[in-house]
């Protein structure tokens, strides 16, 4: 009888999703076309008013459905499903990352193309929300008496730093179990810690040839720079095209050279990705570097700072080896680097990168460690956060129904698996993460032409309402 019962509700949820299927993605649609970047605080706007426009937006969404929606003060948004207090928790962000260059579609358009979904932010994190919020609607319609309630819980500055939800936290509670669709399947337990250090340093122009007059890189310390340029002075176009040519091959990047008056502008090509998996793209920043170190410069305490940077974050070195901060454990995996920005100009330059650091981390100074080698350079840190490693044991009952929801939707073997990234829940006792990217996939994240198909988002839906009926019905 029981198995009957529930084969029963899966066909029923099944069906609702396959009449509400359109219109998700017309609500996906309305939330990707809103360049929801973070910008400087406006009045009324502490985020920038796309930020405020994306929350209003998505409440407008929930208000349609009959969902009573408590914004606070423009950082978030919450609504709740039935009357009980909430046994269940929904966490994701309406906030997105630059959308850069090399898109085959319009970022801020929805575009489906052979069963894939195209856009910013349609894997992270607006899709995922869309999902979250039908996910509500299936199972008020479906199973009208849950016993307990369900809330969902939408940001909008995830992507720097996470300080809506800090800042909610203060004041508000979360529901004894919660996650946030903001990473992989089947169940991410364990997120590494984060450590992220700013660092400059300055000196007297010099103005011997040959020079370096400027190297601009990434723009966000959370994203693998995937272009960098440096402008140089001194050389022939046909001086550097042998370093060009060899450096390409060298670091895998697209290297070229180009005459700009009495300068060279050299530029690099390489591969975005999630700072923390900096393995999965190719950094343009540290191939620029690199080559650079290497070109017979004149020799003035500029150029020594460049060969310092590429001491320091030697192309490839994504696990900070040259830092002395390498290390790994069981719980949490390897200690991972991506040098994420420099603006490096005639009289100094500033630089950070982001460290997403295993458990074994949190017992080691690593602050000091890394001020050291820097200092040995000639670099001071000039800011710096850090974050712990978060685990939440296998075996609690919530991680296990997430488990063996994806187990029953999916067929495939589940277990609970180590990110690099952080999500909402870093800070939540017993919070995890749950989907909505396969295991192994990236779906372009933080890069051009991020997708994600369209089953598989309707498949998230899917099993976050039966995560609900099963927690709360």
């Amino acid at each position: 009888m029981m198995n009957n019962c529930k084969e029963e509700l899966r066909n029923k949820i099944d069906r609702w999703f396959e009449a509400h299927q359109e219109d998700m993605i017309k609500d996906l649609g309305k939330l990707v076309k809103i360049n929801s970047v973070k910008t400087p605080a406006e009045e009324g706007a502490p985020y920038g008013p796309a930020s405020k426009e994306v929350l209003t937006v998505a409440g407008d969404m929930l208000s349609v459905q009959g969902f009573s929606v408590r914004n606070f003060e423009d950082t978030m948004i919450e609504a709740d499903l039935g009357p009980t207090p909430p046994l269940l928790g929904i966490l994701a962000h309406l906030d997105i990352v630059g959308a850069g260059d090399g898109w085959d579609t319009d970022p801020f358009k929805v575009t489906l193309k052979d069963g894939i979904l195209y856009g910013r932010g349609v894997t992270d994190n607006k899709g995922p929300a869309v999902a979250s919020m039908y996910a509500l609607y299936c199972a008020r319609e479906l199973c009208p008496e849950l016993k307990s309630g369900v809330r969902l819980i939408l940001g909008a500055a995830e992507e720097t730093g996470c300080e809506d939800i800090a800042s909610y936290l203060k004041k508000n509670t979360p529901p004894p179990n919660v996650f946030s669709p903001d990473a992989n399947y089947p169940v991410v337990n364990t997120e590494k810690g984060r450590f992220a250090p700013f660092f400059a340093a300055n000196w007297a122009e010099d103005k011997r040839l040959p020079r370096i007059v400027s190297i601009t890189g990434g723009k966000t310390i959370n994203v693998v720079p995937n272009k960098a340029e440096a402008v140089i002075e001194g050389f022939g176009k046909k001086d550097v095209e042998s370093f060009c040519h060899e450096y390409s091959k060298k670091t895998g990047t697209e290297i070229t050279a180009k005459v700009d008056g009495d300068k060279l502008i050299i530029s690099v090509e390489g591969k975005a990705a999630h700072a923390s998996m900096p393995d999965t793209g190719n950094n343009a920043q540290t191939a620029l570097i690199e080559m650079l170190a290497a070109m017979p410069f004149a020799k003035s305490e500029s150029f020594g700072y460049v060969k310092a940077l590429n001491r320091l974050f030697g192309h490839g070195d994504y696990h900070g080896r040259a830092l002395g901060i390498s290390m790994s454990d069981e719980i949490s995996g390897a200690l991972t680097v991506n040098f994420g920005m420099v603006d490096f100009s005639e009289q100094g330059f500033a630089g950070n990168f982001d460290s997403r650091t295993p458990a074994c981390a949190d017992e080691v100074d690593i602050t000091g460690i890394v001020t050291a080698a820097l200092e040995k350079e000639g670099i001071k840190i000039t800011e710096s956060s850090i974050s712990k490693c978060h685990h939440t044991p296998a075996d609690t009952q919530f991680v296990k129904t997430l488990l063996r929801t994806y187990e029953d939707y999916t067929g495939l073997p589940s277990e609970c698996v180590i990110m690099g990234g952080q999500t909402y829940v870093h800070d939540i006792p017993g919070g995890v993460a749950f989907g909505v990217t396969p295991k192994g996939e990236t779906n372009n994240v933080h890069g051009p032409n991020e997708f994600i198909s369209l089953e598989q988002l309707v498949l998230s839906a899917k099993m976050f309402t039966q995560v609900i009926i099963d927690m709360c019905g």
